[in-house]
């Protein structure tokens, strides 16, 4: 992997998951839905479950999630050449798992969060993971024509 690759798959990951947060974050201000908490929630963790992070440090573990996925899309989307409709089927297969694991995170959390069948709070969480695969696929060919 190139470092142009790993700078621009960063940018990318980290661009989306910051529009993905803030998403969360006005949703639950204008609905009451935690879902931005739900988003951040690390509580059931081992470990790093047990200490009293800020918001700004469980963002930052958000946001090196997206930039993992960033890297992945951007180095498979630039290794095989994808055009737009092959890494439109890449940028969902990275990102519609993560609409599932609202369930899990749902049942698995310590904080006040949206119930696992809380279809309104599940309907904005799956919005914003449509929109962060929407901005990580849109910022590919951004990013390729910016020379690093």
């Amino acid at each position: 992997m190139t470092s142009s690759t790993v700078l621009k798959g960063s940018l990318a990951g980290i661009t989306s998951g910051i529009i993905m947060g803030f998403f969360l974050k006005l949703t639950e201000n204008a609905t009451g839905q935690k879902v931005y908490i739900l988003l951040l929630n690390v509580d059931f963790i081992p470990v790093i479950g047990k200490i009293q992070w800020t918001e700004l440090i469980e963002f930052i573990f958000h946001l090196l999630v997206s930039l993992v996925l960033g890297l992945v899309f951007y180095h498979q989307s630039r290794k095989s050449k994808l055009r737009y409709w092959k890494r439109l089927g890449l940028v969902a297969a990275l990102t519609l798992p993560a609409l599932f694991l609202y369930f899990p995170l749902s049942v698995l959390a310590r904080k006040e969060v949206p119930a696992v069948d809380n279809w309104e709070a599940f309907l904005y969480w799956s919005l914003a993971h449509i929109l962060f695969a929407f901005f990580l696929n849109h910022l590919y060919p951004v990013l390729e024509k910016w020379k690093s």
